[in-house]
């Protein structure tokens, strides 16, 4: 019964919009087959460079890009906070100012 359970959850959880990618645990085989089978389609095709739109590696990597903005994010309101000067990107932000 509980190999049943486990089948029905990873079926279901591969069609899950809000997937809790940060549980690596719950990665198995199929999935990651299915994770670098992507990949080498993304490297071979021009049009979705990050895969396509709504597949395992395109929510990987949205959800990674969305995590950085979010740390680069809180560095530059805890700069601002403090008055301090920080790197973003390739821009030097002063207390508001982009120089």
């Amino acid at each position: 019964m509980d190999a049943i359970r486990q089948k029905l959850r990873r079926n279901l959880s591969m069609h899950d919009k809000n997937a809790n990618l940060d549980e690596h645990d719950d990665l198995d085989e199929e999935s990651t087959g299915h994770l670098h089978k992507d990949i080498e389609d993304a490297e071979t095709n021009e049009k979705y460079p990050q895969g396509r739109p709504g597949s395992f590696l395109n929510r990987l990597i949205s959800h990674g890009n969305k995590k950085t903005e979010d740390e680069i994010a809180a560095a530059q309101a805890a700069a601002d906070k403090s008055g301090q000067t920080t790197m973003v990107g390739s821009a030097t932000t002063t207390s508001g100012r982009t120089t």
